[in-house]
């Protein structure tokens, strides 16, 4: 049972996502939350990252709570800056949400900001590099001797391929990839994006919108240049599968969706094939979901030590932001809550390209 202290001011707002999967603008508490439980802390929201997955859960079974999933602001019970994201779940309490100025976070999603890192970089960090290192480390298996992931797939050589390079999930894949040593860096992505990609890593790029077939042969001929095997793929998007989208989106043939084409790409001299996706890829038991948290669920229990694995990373990168991470070219801070609404329908339709909304708290 949580309890609240008044706070002086203008009642706060909340997005709520509710049982029709509806956005609605409420008033939360003029308060700071307080819980007896002390793996709860009470933190005071600067800014939060609107995501696809704010509004794409609904369609997994999860609403009738405030949505959104990373921020950055206060522990207001040690007065210090931190960053960290909510864990999904169906009805959660009011105060596990981060689009609102206060809630409960889970002691153990939580890390210190970085004097030197902004809390508009620190907000947009969590989700994205998270799923990107347990595709890379964990599903890919890659070590990352630079935070100390030692056993894995050594990437000197290699090549990896990753579909969805303007997604912020591929964005940090691509950076992941990078300092992971792996030489060659495949990324499809729109066109108009590809000079940022190259700017953070990216070897040889790919603009989906030249058809499917098209990339894949281009692929395929880039690999035999090279004189690689590709055994590695990330899918960033899961594009054209379907999943945990409303049932009048237009179907695609399964055939046309991003993991069937990143899947012809694979050089034909291995069988150690590994494949990650930021989506479940019901039609191909090869392809591994990549997730946002192996301690999520029963994660550490079925995938002993892939968290430590995932979390070494992220510290890394938190820890050497300076030199290692680029946030994405194009941030947009909105305050009101109905551009919020708007923001996290765009996210969720796929129309922001190398592109992070935040929302900057007490919303208006």
């Amino acid at each position: 049972m949580s309890t609240t202290t008044s706070t002086p001011g203008p009642s706060p707002k909340g997005l709520y996502l509710n049982a029709q999967g509806k956005i609605e603008i409420i008033t939360t508490p003029d308060s700071v939350y307080h819980s007896g439980n002390p793996a709860l802390v009470p933190i005071k929201v600067s800014f939060s990252a609107i995501q696809p997955a704010d509004l794409k859960h609904y369609h997994m079974g999860f609403h009738s709570h405030i949505t959104g999933y990373d921020f950055a602001g206060t522990n207001l019970l040690e007065e210090t800056s931190v960053m960290g994201f909510i864990n999904p779940g169906h009805s959660r309490p009011l105060f596990a949400g981060a689009h609102q100025q206060f809630l409960l976070a889970e002691k153990s999603n939580l890390w210190a900001r970085p004097a030197d890192m902004s809390e508009e970089t620190a907000a947009a960090i969590p989700i994205a590099l998270m799923t990107a290192a347990d595709a890379v480390v964990n599903c890919l298996g890659f070590a990352f001797p630079k935070a100390g992931v030692v056993s894995g797939t050594d990437g000197t050589g290699k090549a990896v391929l990753i579909w969805g390079g303007g997604s912020s999930v591929g964005w940090a894949a691509v950076q992941l990839a990078r300092e992971a040593g792996i030489p060659h860096i495949l990324v499809v992505a729109s066109g108009k994006n590809h000079s940022y990609l190259k700017e953070i890593g990216a070897t040889h790029l790919f603009d989906y919108r030249s058809g499917g077939q098209v990339v894949v042969q281009q692929v395929k001929d880039t690999i035999e240049t090279l004189g690689v095997e590709l055994s590695h793929i990330f899918d960033a998007v899961g594009s054209g599968l379907g999943i945990f989208e409303p049932e009048d989106v237009r179907r695609v043939a399964y055939g046309e969706s991003s993991p069937s084409l990143g899947k012809l790409c694979l050089s034909g001299k291995t069988t150690d094939h590994k494949l990650a996706c930021a989506l479940p890829v019901l039609q191909d038991s090869d392809w591994q979901f990549a997730l946002f948290s192996r301690k999520w669920g029963d994660g550490e229990t079925k995938f002993r030590g892939w968290w430590e694995r995932q979390e070494n990373v992220f510290r890394w990168f938190v820890e050497n932001h300076k030199s290692a991470w680029r946030p994405l070219p194009k941030v947009r801070v909105v305050q009101k809550a109905t551009e919020a609404v708007q923001a996290l329908e765009e996210s969720y339709g796929g129309k922001l390209s190398l592109e992070k909304v935040l929302v900057r708290h007490p919303m208006l």
